[in-house]
């Protein structure tokens, strides 16, 4: 009966390693000092990033594929390209897959499972888009994010809509690209259809040029950062310092913000609570500003075709004033028009003093044209 036993067990354990099977893509490390600066060429990626404590950055890139006849496997293979180099202070990290291999790791789910969880997604999205929230909220909110907010929504309500049934017949591809370096080397990104997700903080400089990227970071807190990202997603628990120029990013979300420039163009922002030193200017976009920090002194927002929403005006003691052209004002249920002038004069829409004998926090001055101001 033993050998019976014994032998189905060495078939279920030959049956489960066919069916799963793991591929070394890169596995590669290069000694750095302070003056290494790590450049990034990526197309169709997903690179984690961690922090190491030895002088060194490592590079490992594997991927397990699950349920994939080898025909697949091998085509999905052919269609991977990695180089790595380091040359003096410059490490190179040069990566050019193809679409199919670098797509985002999506829901598991069956089309009608997918159909329905979209369906609540947005009904809990448009319900919640307005409510106020706090900064460690947002901050939770950014952490434990998976990347899109509809992937997020369905990771957490994966219960009601996974089929286990479904899911154990389905070929799947679990791909990890991890990075470790020293959190003082200098980052250089160029980077298209990249997910990019840094689990350390950024102390030293970043410079970032994306397009269909989703960055994902803790803290940026060098001053001399340079972003400009077009399309996709960017999310950051705080930021620091730099300059920040997004273009149809949707979502960004900032935790914290201070010392900073944003320069916005259709896009979605909410930012948990602003500190010292920033400014927005924008061109169509919907930016939520939910909390202003004790030490704050000047905030400035210049838009167009804006739709900015502030929160707890009233109980904050913080003077504002706004102006506008052709802009709307939603205030305690009643919307007012200002500034329809033919001059194209700015017309004060709102002004708010700062209350006597209590802890004063600092002046909002805002610009709005042919925008939208709601004061929750």
């Amino acid at each position: 009966m033993k050998p019976y036993i014994f032998s189905i067990l060495f078939l279920l354990s030959v049956t489960i390693s066919s069916a799963q099977t793991e591929e070394v893509i890169l596995k590669k490390s290069f000694k750095v000092d302070e003056n290494t600066v790590l450049n990034l060429d990526l197309d169709n990626v997903a690179i984690v990033f961690e922090e190491s404590f030895d002088d060194k950055i490592h590079f490992d890139y594997n991927m397990t594929f699950i349920r994939y006849p080898k025909e697949k496997k091998q085509k999905i293979l052919k269609g991977v390209n990695v180089k790595t180099s380091k040359k003096g202070n410059i490490v190179t990290l040069d990566v050019k897959n193809s679409m199919y291999v670098g797509m985002s790791k999506s829901p598991l789910l069956s089309m009608d499972s997918l159909k329905v969880a979209i369906t609540s997604y947005w009904k809990y999205d448009k319900k919640n888009r307005g409510v106020y929230i706090t900064k460690d909220s947002l901050m939770n909110e950014i952490k434990y994010s998976l990347g899109s907010e509809l992937d997020s929504y369905i990771f957490n309500n994966k219960k009601k809509y996974a089929n286990d049934d479904f899911i154990k017949k389905q070929k799947d591809i679990h791909k990890s690209f991890v990075i470790r370096l020293p959190n003082y080397m200098r980052i250089e990104i160029k980077a298209l259809h990249a997910n990019l997700t840094f689990n350390y903080d950024l102390k030293e400089t970043m410079m970032a040029n994306t397009f269909k990227g989703k960055l994902k970071f803790k803290k940026i807190l060098s001053a001399n950062n340079k972003f400009e990202l077009i399309s996709g997603f960017f999310q950051a628990e705080e930021i620091a310092g730099g300059n920040y120029k997004l273009k149809n990013v949707y979502p960004a979300k900032i935790g914290f913000i201070s010392n900073a420039k944003i320069d916005l163009e259709t896009c979605r922002l909410k930012i948990g609570e602003i500190g010292k030193n920033v400014s927005i200017t924008d061109f169509d976009s919907k930016i939520y500003l939910y909390n202003f920090h004790k030490n704050f002194t000047k905030f400035n927002l210049k838009g167009d075709y804006t739709a900015l929403n502030l929160y707890k005006v009233k109980e904050t003691n913080f003077s504002m004033d706004v102006f506008g052209l052709n802009t709307t004002l939603n205030m305690n249920g009643t919307k007012t028009s200002f500034g329809a002038s033919k001059e194209k004069q700015l017309t004060k829409i709102l002004q708010k003093k700062r209350k006597e004998n209590s802890p004063f926090l600092g002046n909002i001055e805002v610009i709005l044209k042919n925008g939208i101001l709601n004061i929750k």
